[in-house]
């Protein structure tokens, strides 16, 4: 039976997939679909038109612009459409043993080890610079079946560290369960500005950084930024309706726009950090 089921956070995923989809439409407009239907008329070109500035066949050739939207958008948003519809799982524990899949990378299998091979596991900071990066120490009766350079982990003083960034468990709850403990042990801080990294013990679960009114900042500052964004859309819909012909117009909803977006993802990452 399931115990625990491991998955990265759909967030960068959705972030990447909305991203894309303006590249993927713009090759369409550009390349497939002049190709495909002779008389279609690109709605770049009719954009330009109304906007009253050049058209893009004015400075040059679009087709080689076109295939790298074309492909670039494409390939993004099929792999965000893969990843959010079929997730993969990042670490999975059953009755039998924990199965982790992401010490292999994005196109390897996964690595089952045995409940009796985890001689300890708990929560665990990584320090380098001025990142600080939560993650699960695990200690194995055998190491030799795990990866010596493993993909989105590091070995420290006989403990492997898994990078927990974007997954959709914490590292206190996934230690819990490996450890088969409702409070497992202190957890770790791993200091790698040192050579060899520096491991110590820390008292409680050292990744636990939740700051109330941090969060509540941060909440505040990406929902302006996403009320920014809108009025820059709809002060941009509203100059376009106008028929105004000077494109200067133009920079004032495009500023609100970059803004907004700015305040967003820094305020939505911020958020995430603090909780």
């Amino acid at each position: 039976m399931k115990v625990l089921s491991v998955l990265r956070s759909p967030g960068a995923t959705w972030l990447v997939a909305v991203i894309s989809v303006p590249f993927f439409m713009l090759g369409l407009d550009l390349l497939l679909l002049p190709k495909l239907f002779p008389q279609y008329t690109r709605r770049l070109d009719l954009l330009a038109d109304e906007m009253g500035i050049n058209r893009i066949t004015a400075n040059g050739p679009e087709e080689p612009w076109g295939l790298i939207f074309l492909l670039v958008g494409g390939g993004l948003l099929a792999w965000a459409l893969k990843d959010l519809l079929f997730p993969r799982e990042m670490l999975g524990v059953d009755d039998t043993g924990v199965a982790f899949a992401s010490l292999l990378g994005p196109a390897g299998g996964s690595i089952h080890v045995p409940h009796s091979e985890i001689m300890e596991a708990a929560p665990a900071l990584l320090v380098e610079g001025t990142d600080r990066a939560a993650a699960v120490g695990i200690r194995f009766a055998d190491a030799s079946r795990l990866p010596s350079s493993p993909w989105g982990a590091v070995w420290a003083d006989g403990v492997l560290f898994i990078r927990t960034a974007g997954w959709t468990a914490s590292p206190r709850r996934i230690a819990a369960v490996l450890a088969d403990d409702a409070e497992p042990a202190d957890g770790y801080m791993v200091d790698f500005d040192t050579d060899p990294p520096l491991v110590t013990r820390e008292p409680g679960d050292p990744t636990d950084r939740f700051d109330p009114e941090r969060a509540r900042l941060a909440r505040s500052r990406a929902w302006m930024g996403g009320v920014l964004m809108l009025a820059g859309f709809l002060l941009a819909v509203f100059i376009w309706i106008a028929g105004t012909d000077h494109n200067a117009y133009y920079l004032l909803p495009t500023a609100m726009g970059a803004a907004g977006g700015w305040m967003f993802i820094s305020g939505y990452r911020d958020f995430l950090e603090s909780v």
